[in-house]
């Protein structure tokens, strides 16, 4: 059965999927190189990118608390500004939203470290939680952190994998958190 939200944040997916094809360039996105490790490329300032990602929520750990199943469908929307990093330290925000009503949006910050096409992307963030008929995290300020594994196209597309955790970093009375993987997709413009 389709809920409103379902479809509502099935159309923003999909609206933000158009208008991030219309703003892709032919061209590989120019990106400095903040620092050489061995033959990994710490980035500095580069392209600006709108990722779309659809995985699952809370999939390690329990499944089930007090009789209620946790682990749902999400997606998520983010955009992640590269052309105006500190030093290689870039802002990002986004919004993920889950099958049970679960919603999150946040700000925070991510890197880029590439090897080869290979682009491994570490990112921090906080935010606010409306829990739905979604898991309980123990509050509504929450923080959020993961890496993505992406691989990169040659018109600087990003496909790749995602694993986040989220949770209240025990500043609430109970801390249960929850993690999430996504399939991305990121495009430059």
């Amino acid at each position: 059965m389709t809920t409103p939200i379902d479809r509502a944040l099935g159309a923003a997916v999909l609206v933000a999927i158009v208008l991030a094809a219309g703003m892709v360039s032919a061209a590989p996105p120019s990106t400095e190189i903040w620092q050489r490790v061995g033959a990994l490329a710490i980035r500095g300032p580069g392209a600006d990118y709108l990722t779309v990602g659809g995985g699952a929520f809370d999939v390690v750990g329990e499944s089930e608390e007090r009789g209620v199943r946790n682990r749902s469908a999400a997606v998520r929307v983010e955009y992640r500004r590269g052309r105006e990093k500190l030093a290689f330290i870039g802002p990002m925000f986004g919004l993920m939203a889950n099958t049970d009503g679960g919603v999150y949006g946040y700000g925070g910050i991510h890197a880029e470290a590439a090897w080869g096409r290979f682009v491994l992307t570490p990112f921090g963030a906080a935010g606010g939680y409306r829990r739905g008929g979604s898991k309980d995290l123990g509050g509504v300020f929450l923080f959020r952190a993961g890496v993505g594994f992406n691989y990169e196209l040659d018109a600087g597309t990003l496909i790749g994998i995602e694993f986040v955790h989220m949770s209240n970093a025990y500043t609430q009375d109970i801390n249960p958190g929850e993690e999430e993987l996504f399939v991305t997709l990121a495009l430059p413009f």
